[in-house]
């Protein structure tokens, strides 16, 4: 499979969904499939990266793929590509790779090279959700550290992660109707033991594609409204 290197965070914008046009310096042939590679070094600094990891809500992954794309055209940059390739200002010398298609993959290593090159197609495993997709936990699914029941909760998918055990796992974070629901015994057990509350890994196996109950802001504010109700959990955090 033909793959590319490409700087954080425009790789995970890419993942996401957020971001559908690549500006490059240069055109190329191919076509179709393309594998998105995270480069080990980012666009910018340290500090910098680290606001977009708590804007975005995520860890950003250095040096893995990511997400396979289909690469639709390759043309000369034209004005009103800006918003799509998340860019400051037109450049009538860059070339638009217009990008559909997102599927995230099992991130696995990647050695970075300029232009593109060949990844083997064995090692391309296509997640079964996409980043950002409504979902619901299957019955029987219980988290035996709390001994929660997370039967029936509803949220959103998330990066992939490989686990120490080689396993992948897929972030969920909880709709607000779901964060809503928590019992605040829960919450508070978690900002104890200094464990997110909204959001859980699990595995593939353990979710079935849903229909969305909310929004994003949504989400926001109920995370908002427990945080106010609930001050003795969070005033000494």
């Amino acid at each position: 499979m033909k793959a590319i290197t490409i700087q954080q965070p425009y790789a995970f914008e890419i993942m996401t969904g957020q971001k559908t046009i690549e500006l490059g310096a240069r055109d190329t042939l191919h076509r179709g499939e393309l594998l998105i590679c995270s480069a080990r070094k980012p666009a910018f600094s340290q500090e910098e990266m680290e606001e977009m990891e708590e804007e975005y809500g995520c860890l950003f992954l250095y040096g893995q793929a990511l997400c396979v794309v289909r690469l639709s055209d390759v043309r000369p940059m034209k004005k009103g590509d800006e918003e799509k390739a998340l860019a400051d200002k037109f450049n009538p010398e860059a070339y638009s790779w217009v990008l559909e298609d997102v599927r995230p993959v099992i991130p696995f290593p990647v050695k970075g090279q300029q232009g593109l090159f060949d990844v083997d197609d064995h090692l391309v495993s296509i997640s079964p959700f996409r980043y950002g997709e409504p979902v619901m936990v299957k019955r029987g699914t219980i988290a035996k550290d709390f001994g929660i029941d997370f039967s029936g909760w509803h949220g959103r998918t998330s990066e992939t992660v490989v686990i120490e055990e080689g396993e992948a796992r897929i972030r969920v974070k909880w709709d607000s109707l779901t964060l809503k629901n928590i019992p605040p015994s829960v919450i508070e057990k978690c900002e104890k033991e200094e464990v997110d509350w909204t959001s859980v890994l699990l595995r593939f196996q353990e979710l079935e594609h849903s229909e969305a109950r909310d929004t994003l802001e949504d989400v926001d504010d109920a995370i908002d409204i427990i945080i106010e109700e609930n001050p003795s959990i969070f005033e000494e955090q």
